[in-house]
């Protein structure tokens, strides 16, 4: 054989895909069951509601994928939250110590699922989780992976990106004004050209139905689904994104006419856009970060989050969960110095999958830290700013923001990723009061008093800026 024939053959040789993506897809019903499982509605007020009936039915949806050794599942929940300590003992159940295994949890944030946070009980300060229905839940995610190995199939990945002008979908509660209109879609298609999923994620709180809701409902997120999955013959995961600020829905009334008008609008702007192929394959890394519990009404009710984290002392060492209980009466009797106060530990998360690139954030994030926009650039019609907050944009951060870091053609992120730490607000606009109850609120600045404290704004994009720098393994 000639040299220049064989440089030739290596050349197409290395030119040629080592590994096919491969993926299979499911989804399996998490309603819980009125009759043998008493669950509370999450979502509003300081405790929740008895559900009274079921509107429409709950989903984990599951997209499994496969590329050499390197297996992800992706997993979406149409549930409020998901904590990272029972993230890590789904995990546990499926990656088995497999080191080829990976799983990224998401919830969508539906406010009329179940508490599965702690949060809203029969009254205020005690949990409403049930935790038989949890294991439930994990159970049967476990044995939808298992069946999905088994139907693992070569997909060809295609992804697009644009934007959805939210007007009629979706508002900012919150000045600055700063809606992302950003949607992007990744199709996961199978060689004769089915879909097996598409991947969609856009912004925007599952809240159409409101507080007087007594029936349990995926919100905007299941018509969505359910659109898609009509139109496609495939599955739909729908991974929500930057949905503090507050990002609401633009509904013209609390009901279910307005979740499947929502609903539809964005599944089919999603059909409707681009798709290309491209990328590099598949990959997953993550970061642990230890980020301090700042927030006085989370240092009274320490307990609360024990039911999802481990807490640590500063030195990183753990603390067992009944610490909990004297941390917060010192704290009720003569409040905790900032050397005393607890961590607990969370992880930020960069998946690649051929065009798309997600960085998963465990909290709800201002908009405004992913595209900026405080010159008026996202307000879509709405005032911008009012003179008080106008004088504070001085202070706001400039770029780049998160998603000028995602490099990658279609960028996605995605919120309540593997782990719920509340509001992630600019630290320039986190304002509270000084009182152990965080009381009177500051006007207009709700976020604060539902976010794990000012410190967790830089610890938790600086890391994902380090993820996202970090060349892929």
């Amino acid at each position: 054989m000639s040299r220049a024939l064989l440089l030739a053959l290596l050349a197409l040789a290395g030119a040629l895909p080592a590994r096919a993506l491969e993926a299979s897809a499911a989804k399996v019903d998490i309603t819980p069951d009125l009759k043998t499982e008493k669950v509370w509605l999450a979502g509003f007020g300081a405790k929740g509601r008895r559900p009274t009936g079921v509107h429409d039915p709950l989903y984990a949806r599951v997209v499994l994928l496969r590329e050499g050794n390197k297996t992800v599942a992706l997993v979406g929940l149409d549930l409020l939250g998901f904590y990272l300590n029972d993230t890590r003992a789904l995990r546990a159940r499926w990656e088995k110590s497999d080191p080829s295994r990976r799983l990224f949890v998401h919830a969508t944030h539906t406010h009329s699922g179940p508490d599965t946070l702690g949060l809203w009980g029969p009254a205020v300060g005690r949990s409403g989780i049930n935790r038989a229905y949890m294991d439930r839940i994990e159970g049967r995610i476990v044995e939808a992976l298992a069946l999905l190995e088994a139907q693992l199939r070569p997909v060809t990945a295609a992804g697009g990106h644009g934007t959805l002008d939210p007007r009629g979908l979706c508002r900012d509660l919150r000045d600055p004004v700063v809606i992302d209109p950003n949607l992007a879609v990744l199709r996961l298609n199978g060689a004769d050209g089915k879909a097996v999923a598409t991947i969609v994620n856009w912004s925007c709180h599952p809240e159409v139905i409101g507080r007087e809701n007594m029936l349990i409902t995926a919100d905007y997120p299941g018509p969505l689904c359910a659109r898609i999955e009509e139109k496609t013959g495939g599955q739909c995961l729908f991974l929500n994104g930057v949905i503090g600020g507050l990002m609401s829905p633009d509904a013209k009334a609390e009901n279910f006419y307005e979740t499947a008008r929502i609903g539809a609008a964005v599944a089919d702007a999603a059909l409707a856009l681009k798709t290309a192929p491209g990328g590099r394959g598949l990959a997953y890394r993550f970061e642990n970060v230890m980020v301090p519990v700042e927030n006085s009404r989370y240092l009274l009710f320490l307990y609360a989050l024990t039911a999802g984290h481990t807490l640590h002392a500063a030195d990183g060492a753990p603390l067992a969960a009944w610490r909990a209980w004297p941390l917060s009466l010192r704290h009720l009797l003569f409040g905790l110095s900032a050397s005393r106060r607890p961590f607990i530990e969370t992880e930020v998360s960069v998946l690649d999958v051929g065009p798309a690139r997600l960085l998963g954030m465990p909290a709800e994030v201002f908009p405004e830290l992913a595209i900026g926009g405080y010159d008026g650039k996202y307000s879509f019609g709405q005032p911008r700013v009012t003179p008080d907050v106008a004088r504070d944009l001085k202070d706001s951060p400039k770029g780049p923001y998160l998603r000028d870091l995602i490099k990658a053609p279609v960028p996605m992120i995605v919120g309540l990723a593997n782990d719920e730490l509340g509001y992630l607000v600019p630290e320039y606009d986190f304002k509270v009061r000084t009182s152990k109850s965080l009381l009177p609120r500051w006007p207009g600045h709700y976020e604060e008093t539902n976010s794990i404290g000012r410190s967790a704004t830089a610890i938790l994009t600086s890391a994902a800026a380090r993820l996202l720098k970090e060349p892929r393994p």
